[in-house]
């Protein structure tokens, strides 16, 4: 689906070849995936990924005549089109299946790149001849583009595998222990307040989160203290709170966050018809520092931490990692109800009109 738009000044293909696992979230595998590029200047926009092609190839040919239709409607001129098969696999020029699918998409938007990747090595490929064409790339390659480059900086590095879109490591037991404690006292703390003290203990934590949030920007792989992590776990665990947090990601927000911990109503922040979207730094450290806060955690008890990544993943149009993060939010004893909604509007392909906005 969808996602920040990238611009790399005169592309090669190995460029936006390279952007394409950070778009999906996770290195393909054995797929299709096909690039949507949009005038004037052949921005990449709507990204699909086909798994598992039907045999059959009447339906193959329905399918891609579909997504072709759906990317020309978003607004695409052009395609981009590259095929992921593990070591082994059939010689692209004897792949019936890539080629009715390429050709399909081709008549409906012009090809103007087409690559064969095969395992970690990758080769361009010359539609008319159907043979591979050109130097082979290693994942090194790849890896050093300036388009790969684009995609970390963004926060959407690609994890290895889909599985892994949601995992997250454990902290050492002291450290968890230290955040737990922090955790305990904070929400304890919190049970015998008024509507103001309340008010004034939300606003507490959030700043705890929007200095790690700004600090992260700067320094990705600075250190934080468990006892801080453990208060922003209380902070997810009010539900003001993760208002507040959610807010704390969009573009614009300004004193909304603030706002909103303090009890005002400004629920529109969250209306995906009209909101400007994500700041996707400021998104892009925000799950970082949720990550280092699940780590402080049992994996029951990461609820909140899965929800709000989940909608900060379909904000950013990356369909694979919000469903992985919804489903892992629905496993723990303790998830809202919006992990349930995010799982149900990707399931729909129903994505944010801020990302559509950014296409031109």
């Amino acid at each position: 689906m969808t996602a920040p738009p990238y611009i790399v000044r005169e592309a090669t293909g190995l460029d936006v070849v390279a952007m394409m696992p950070g778009r999906i979230g996770f290195d393909p595998a054995n797929s299709i995936v096909v690039a949507g590029l949009h005038p004037p200047r052949g921005r990449v926009g709507i990204v699909i990924r086909i798994d598992h092609l039907p045999t059959d190839l009447t339906a193959l040919a329905a399918a891609a005549q579909q997504q072709a239709e759906r990317l020309f409607d978003s607004g695409a001129r052009a395609s981009f089109v590259i095929r992921y098969v593990p070591p082994g696999s059939a010689d692209v020029e004897g792949d019936e299946a890539f080629w009715t699918w390429a050709d399909l998409i081709g008549e409906r938007l012009p090809v103007v790149g087409c690559w064969d990747a095969v395992g970690q090595s990758y080769q361009e490929i010359d539609p008319d001849a159907r043979l591979r064409a050109g130097p082979v790339y290693s994942e090194e390659d790849l890896r050093s583009t300036r388009g790969a480059a684009t995609a970390a900086m963004a926060g959407l590095a690609p994890r290895a595998a889909r599985e892994d879109l949601a995992k997250m490591g454990q902290a050492p037991k002291a450290a968890r222990k230290s955040a737990r404690a922090a955790e305990r006292r904070a929400t304890d703390q919190s049970l015998s307040l008024g509507r103001d003290s309340m008010a004034r203990w939300r606003v507490a934590g959030l700043e705890i989160w929007l200095d790690w949030q700004r600090q992260l920007m700067e320094k990705p792989a600075l250190a934080i203290p468990a006892p801080q992590l453990g208060r922003i776990a209380a902070l997810l665990g009010d539900q003001v709170g993760r208002d507040a947090v959610m807010a704390s990601a969009f573009a614009h927000c300004g004193q909304i966050p603030r706002q909103l911990a303090r009890g005002q109503q400004l629920g529109a922040i969250f209306d995906p018809w009209s909101s400007p979207g994500l700041d996707y730094p400021r998104a892009g450290a925000s799950l970082a520092l949720l990550e280092r806060v699940g780590a402080h955690l049992t994996p029951r008890r990461r609820g909140a931490v899965y929800a709000l990544g989940s909608a900060w993943h379909w904000w950013f149009g990356n369909g694979p990692a919000a469903m992985e993060w919804a489903r892992a939010g629905l496993d723990c004893n303790d998830c809202p109800q919006l992990a349930s909604l995010i799982l149900a509007l990707v399931g729909r392909g129903v994505f944010p009109a801020a990302l559509e906005r950014q296409v031109p």
